[in-house]
């Protein structure tokens, strides 16, 4: 399913770019349904795939010695999860599972580096906006550690 310029102008990684640049992007990704209780993808397992929450909710687990999955997030319409996998060639650090219904925007690495190859100044501004993303939830995280040990 074709993804619309004003879906991707409400999400926080694509908000500071013109419409022209929205069209660009729009054709090298795509809108995919999944019900809930799929797994989208396990950790420490190859990723090359990272969403954008349209509609419904995801959960991302993480395993604890005990092997049982721990909740670390619900991200809802509007956010974004598996960038990691865009950017490193590392394994995937948690897992993420569908938690009601979803429609996600999905961005493969291949169409990521296609866009930083034929457009960068997109790119370099998706790039900024993810990262200061990021930084938002290392500072959050911060925050949850420090009131654990205080």
């Amino acid at each position: 399913m074709p993804v619309s310029t004003e879906l991707l102008k409400g999400n926080q990684l694509f908000g500071g770019l013109s419409p022209d640049e929205l069209e660009r992007i729009s054709k090298m990704i795509f809108v995919r349904g999944y019900k809930a209780g799929r797994a989208l993808f396990y950790e420490d397992t190859p990723g090359e795939v990272m969403y954008l929450v349209q509609s419904g909710s995801v959960g991302i687990y993480k395993t604890g010695a005990d092997k049982k999955e721990l909740l670390l997030a619900t991200v809802g319409p509007g956010s974004f999860f598996g960038e990691m996998s865009l950017l490193d060639d590392q394994p995937r650090s948690a897992t993420a599972k569908i938690t009601d219904d979803a429609e996600l925007v999905v961005i493969t690495k291949k169409a990521f580096e296609q866009m930083l190859e034929t457009d960068p100044g997109i790119t370099s501004k998706i790039l900024i906006a993810l990262l200061k993303a990021v930084f938002q939830r290392l500072r959050a995280t911060d925050d949850k550690f420090r009131n654990l040990i205080s």
